[in-house]
Order: C-alpha cells, then structure tokens, then sequence
C-alpha cells in the first residue's frame, strides 16, 4: 500500500511540473543595450554664448518608442524586451546638488535620438553620445576667467581675495585660467558675489560649477525688490542653498537654486532679482584653506 501511495504522489508531481511549463513558458531572451558615457555639446563655448562642455552626466534615462525604460548609472548595460527597429532616446541624468540619492534628468538639456536595430541575446552598443542644451535654455551668467574683466568678486566682508590665475597647472580646470582663494589661521571668513543681479523667476534655475576645496563650501542667494525703474525697495540677505562638502580633485557640481529663489520671491517683499554668494568660514582658525573655482553657469 505504501508503495503505491509513493507512485501516486510521484505522477502527480510529474503532472503538476508539467503544468507549470504550459501555464509559464520559458521568458523570451531579451536584447541588450550598452552605453558608456554622455557628453555635452555646445554651439558656442565662449562666455557669452553656452561656456564649457564640462559636464558630469552620470545617468542615461532611456526610452524606447517614446516609452521609459529606466535609469541606469554609466557605463551600463541592460535588457530589454524589444527586438526589431526601434526609435531610442536618451536623456542625461545628473546628481542634483552632488547628492547620490537625489538623481534626475537634467532640466536642461535634450534628448539624444538614434534609431537602432535590436537582436535578442546580442548587445547593441551605443558611442558617441553627446547631448545639447535645449534652445529654451537662457544663460544668465557665464564665468570662466578667461576675459580681460571678471563678474564675480569678494564682498566687504572677506578677508581675503579671489585672484584669477595661470598656474600651477593644478589649480587650472581648463583654459588658461581658473580663480581661487586662501584662508590663513588668522582669516575668518572668504565670501564672495556675482558682480551683477537676475531677474529669476520660481521655475527650474541651476547654478554649474567646477571646483575643489579642501573646506565647506557655502553657495548662498540673495533676493531683491526692484522697482520698474531701477530704485532696491527690499534687500534679503544670502538664504543658503547648499554646502558642498570637500573635494580637493576638481569636481562638476550642479546646484539646484531654485527652493532658495522660491523662498525669497514667496517673502513678503516679493524679491524679483537674486545675486549668488560664495562663501567659506574658518571658525576654527585652520591654516591653509583653498578654494579653486571655474566654469560658473547660472541657467534657468
């Protein structure tokens, strides 16, 4: 009896396998793509057009036939279950304030678009990747130290400079010069502006950056209330944006200004123009604090 109670469960669980093949077929291969890295591209390098090609685009938002498929850090390579001739776009992704967690397509900058040709089980390599800003994108302020003058300076309260250089080379991001300043023991605070203010309003604004430091670094807005003829009726002072960490290899950072514009717009005196503050302090009388700087871009 025992032995025939034995058969009976073993043809049952050879049925019920059996089962499970009609009722879930093998999944189909799926196809691969590959995609090494993105770069941006611009129609004019100069400070009055679009500035550097710097970029740190560390993701790819892909779509397929206009239809997401994710987000995925570079280089990568992912599946998807499309085989055939299909449209791909591809969208920059950027750490918003340099933070990991916080990824995002890039507000400003296109789609990348190719048609490919997609093989089950074969990967399609995609080169050459180069993204441009979008034609709506306006570029309020552009300094990269390379003209005669410069648009950004210390404020009354630094104590010491930000002096535009050509060596070492260390200290240059690119071109023929970067800015940078130094903190002794006895020096408390370095704080620096833009020279000139803009009219933002409360929709996407990113401030670009390449710099290095081995400080905090403070980045700061402050809001004015400009009458029609040019009279300041209000002046709010630098409402914090962010505080970059350290970084002593040049690094691409790109600064989400927009909550400190929103919050100063959304005060009582309805601020309307907004000049960026640079600023770090040495409340602990450290010797030897730098601060290298380049490639500022105020875009919204």
């Amino acid at each position: 009896m025992k032995s025939k109670f034995i058969i009976l469960i073993s043809i049952f669980t050879a049925v019920l396998l059996n089962s499970c093949n009609i009722y879930n077929p093998t999944e189909p291969i799926p196809s691969y793509i590959h995609i090494d890295g993105i770069s941006v591209s611009v129609t004019d390098p100069s400070a009055s057009g679009q500035g550097t090609t710097s970029s740190k685009i560390t993701d790819a938002w892909v779509y397929i036939d206009d239809q997401l498929v994710g987000c995925y850090e570079m280089p990568c390579t992912f599946p998807v279950l499309w085989d055939g001739t299909h449209t791909l776009k591809i969208r920059g992704g950027i750490k918003v304030n340099g933070i990991a967690a916080n990824r995002s397509p890039y507000a400003f900058l296109d789609f990348y678009s190719q048609t490919i040709s997609l093989q089950r089980g074969i990967i399609t390599t995609i080169t050459n990747v180069k993204i441009k800003y979008l034609p709506s994108a306006h570029f309020y302020w552009i300094e990269d130290f390379e003209g005669t003058g410069r648009t950004i300076d210390t404020t009354n309260v630094s104590n010491v400079a930000l002096n535009v250089i050509s060596s070492p080379a260390t200290n240059v991001f690119e071109g023929g010069h970067s800015a940078v300043a130094y903190l002794k023991s006895n020096d408390l605070m370095f704080e620096c502006r833009s020279n000139n203010r803009y009219p933002l309003t409360q929709g996407d604004a990113f401030l670009e950056l390449n710099y290095k430091c081995n400080h905090e670094l403070t980045i700061s807005m402050a809001g004015y209330t400009v009458a029609s003829g040019g009279t300041i009726l209000n002046y709010q002072p630098p409402q914090e944006v962010i505080t970059l960490n350290p970084n002593t290899n040049w690094n691409k950072v790109y600064v989400y200004v927009t909550p400190a514009i929103s919050q100063l717009i959304s005060a009582g005196a309805s601020a309307n123009q907004f000049q960026l503050y640079l600023m770090m302090q040495n409340l602990n009388a450290t010797d030897s604090i730098g601060l290298a700087i380049d490639n500022l871009k105020l875009i919204q």
